[in-house]
């Protein structure tokens, strides 16, 4: 494991409470039972989203409270796209806790090592098993099924020795299985579970990231550096790689359209992605 840290420095002047978002289900809607019916096709828009008017606005509202908002995605630096940062976060932790930065200060920075990354495609290559192995500047898309690239934006590999060569320019933080089910990975369990740990992102996607490296150690690296405490922090999820979140804030919330077990762990249930529950959870907060 790579990893980088920066020099802590003092909260910003005025800051009163720090949120984290994640993105897909939570600060925009994503139809689940419709992207795991889709999951072998080929994506054209490369996850295109854009984030509600309403939502748009609670960002703002925070902000002028001068209270600290960081989008918190399992989704690459390159998969955080523009129409998430008009939002104007305070900082993005992204690839799941790999990948932190508050203003333009980087102070994480973790990848796989290059050995463990062709061992995990060497073992999906001789099952057979398609895997996206996510970097913060160009996914690689390992498809020995012959499959196509599902984003555009990513490389396409059919051979571990293609990742091998790959990891020669680009340094991988985490992987991604899409339209496969858990069983399917049987063969390479050992491997992933020695090294990895398996969130279930709901609509046919797992994630395996590095074990110590979730989200929740994103936020504890980004509230050190910002010299802010535990207190008066939020997080908004709706997925398992959101549930290490819970721990690391004092507040919680799951969205309505979240996992049953996200919801379980959460302090508090706000409303659906597709009825503007991030807005909602904030006014129940009393936070814009």
């Amino acid at each position: 494991m790579q990893e980088q840290h920066q020099e802590m420095t003092e909260a910003a002047p005025g800051t009163h409470a720090v949120s984290f978002f994640d993105v897909d289900g939570t600060l925009v809607w994503r139809d689940f039972a419709e992207m795991r019916r889709r999951s072998h096709e080929t994506v054209n828009s490369g996850m295109e989203i854009k984030p509600s008017a309403a939502v748009a606005d609670a960002f703002r509202r925070m902000h002028e409270r001068g209270n600290a908002t960081f989008i918190c995605t399992g989704r690459p630096v390159p998969f955080v796209l523009p129409s998430l940062l008009a939002l104007e976060p305070t900082g993005i932790i992204a690839a799941a806790g790999a990948y932190v930065r508050v203003g333009d200060t980087v102070v994480r920075d973790v990848a796989i090592d290059p050995t463990l990354v062709v061992e995990v495609a060497r073992r999906f290559e001789a099952a057979g098993l398609d895997v996206t192995i996510e970097s913060d500047t160009q996914n690689l898309e390992l498809r020995p099924s012959g499959a196509p690239a599902r984003f555009p934006r990513s490389a396409l590999a059919r051979t571990a020795a293609e990742v091998a060569e790959a990891t020669g320019r680009h340094r991988f933080q985490k992987f991604c299985t899409n339209g496969l089910e858990r069983d399917a990975l049987a063969p390479l369990m050992p491997l992933i579970e020695e090294h990895f740990t398996i969130c279930d992102l709901q609509g046919g996607v797992f994630e395996f990231s590095l074990k110590g490296i979730d989200k929740g150690t994103g936020i504890a690296c980004a509230l050190a550096h910002m010299g802010h405490g535990r207190a008066n922090t939020f997080a908004f999820g709706d997925s398992e790689n959101d549930l290490s979140m819970a721990p690391a804030v004092e507040t919680f919330v799951a969205m309505g359209n979240a996992l049953p077990g996200v919801k379980a762990a959460a302090d508090y249930v706000t409303l659906s992605a597709a009825d503007e529950g991030v807005p909602a959870g904030l006014a129940h907060f009393g936070l814009i």
